[in-house]
């Protein structure tokens, strides 16, 4: 009798573990918009045009229940409708955090578990843009969720934007609040080139409970270890537009200037005049070396024919290890186009992200 009642609890037990794990795999969605007219209601991931499910809805009455893969982490997600007359309404949703000292509306929250939204919608017009009748873009009520989308939206959108020490101590702040976020976690992440070895790692430390056993926690971690030695990391050869693999810096030279930047980006094609006009002016004196980060050398090979760079042109390897040295020892996170000046011996001078202006790189090339 006891050892048919010791199988009988450990199926049951088995039973529950299985539903515990199975609830945790599966993001809800529900919630009742009265003035949302009947369609269809989309969930997408990290971009609108990734749409992963979607529900009908009826009289304002919405249900989405979606099963993610076993092991999945926590992502962004965001929903947009399409009415039975095609009108496309883009839904952001309110926030306790701000950009640039204003309010922010995110466009995304967390796939926590229960994702509930009762109430209205209301049109949000933006300046100076003028939109198709077919897209609009909705204000949602604010939405009940979980921790995850908690600490999301009580973080300011451009904490990451400039990194100082108020930026630092801001961040240790938000991890003592939120020491399960995977935001915090992501974003360090994305940025952790901005930060010291030092840093990352004292953030690393605060983080608690399930994020500590991720995957991108213990990757991080590694990365980490790494920078602390990365006056020990060689860096690699790559390739020219010829196959040749070549050194990144010719020694002749006392200043650097190092473009990372790739065919598909916009902004980096966008500079290249200017990096031309910048290169007549200094090129005798600094180099000039353009790195790109294609995936695929054919969009590599044809953007430059396109553009007509006169100066040094590399690719990246798809050799993980070399892409990590050059993260390492040039301090190069996920955004381009990246500009670094370094000197004979590859120290950081000085660095910009993003597009530059002519004033802007002339100052950066004459440090």
């Amino acid at each position: 009798m006891m050892k048919n009642f010791s199988l009988l609890l450990m199926i049951w037990m088995g039973f529950l573990m299985t539903a515990c794990s199975e609830k945790k795999e599966q993001t809800v969605i529900r919630g009742h918009i009265p003035n949302l007219p009947d369609g269809t209601l989309y969930i997408y991931q990290d971009d609108s045009s990734n749409r992963i499910d979607s529900a009908k809805t009826k009289n304002g009455n919405f249900t989405i229940t979606h099963q993610w893969k076993p092991g999945s982490v926590p992502a962004y997600i965001g929903i947009d409708h399409i009415d039975q007359k095609g009108v496309l309404r883009a839904l952001n949703f309110p926030t306790h955090a701000k950009y640039k000292n204003g309010t922010w509306l995110s466009q995304y929250f967390m796939n926590d578990p229960l994702i509930v939204i009762n109430g209205e919608i209301k049109d949000f017009e933006v300046k100076n843009i003028q939109l198709s009748e077919k897209y609009k873009l909705v204000t949602s009520p604010e939405i009940k969720a979980g921790k995850q989308t908690e600490a999301l939206f009580n973080t300011d959108a451009d904490l990451f934007e400039t990194i100082n020490p108020k930026t630092v101590q801001t961040i240790k702040e938000k991890i003592a609040g939120y020491p399960d976020s995977y935001h915090l976690l992501i974003k360090i992440n994305e940025n952790r080139n901005s930060f010291s070895a030092q840093q990352v790692d004292d953030f690393l430390k605060s983080f608690k409970g399930e994020t500590t056993h991720s995957e991108i926690y213990k990757k991080l971690q590694a990365y980490n270890r790494k920078r602390f030695n990365e006056e020990k990391i060689s860096l690699p050869l790559l390739k020219d537009p010829s196959g040749t693999k070549k050194d990144i810096a010719d020694k002749k030279y006392k200043k650097h200037l190092i473009i990372f930047w790739a065919s598909w980006c916009g902004p980096c094609r966008q500079e290249i005049p200017m990096l031309k006009k910048m290169y007549t002016l200094y090129g005798q004196e600094v180099e000039f070396i353009s790195i790109s980060t294609d995936t695929q050398h054919t969009s590599w090979q044809k953007a430059l024919k396109e553009e007509q760079m006169s100066w040094k042109q590399l690719i990246v390897n798809d050799n993980a290890a070399d892409n990590e040295a050059l993260q390492i020892r040039f301090k190069l996170n996920q955004a381009i186009p990246y500009t670094v000046l370094v000197d004979q011996n590859l120290k950081i001078i000085s660095s910009s992200t993003g597009l530059s202006d002519e004033k802007e790189l002339e100052q950066l090339i004459k440090k």
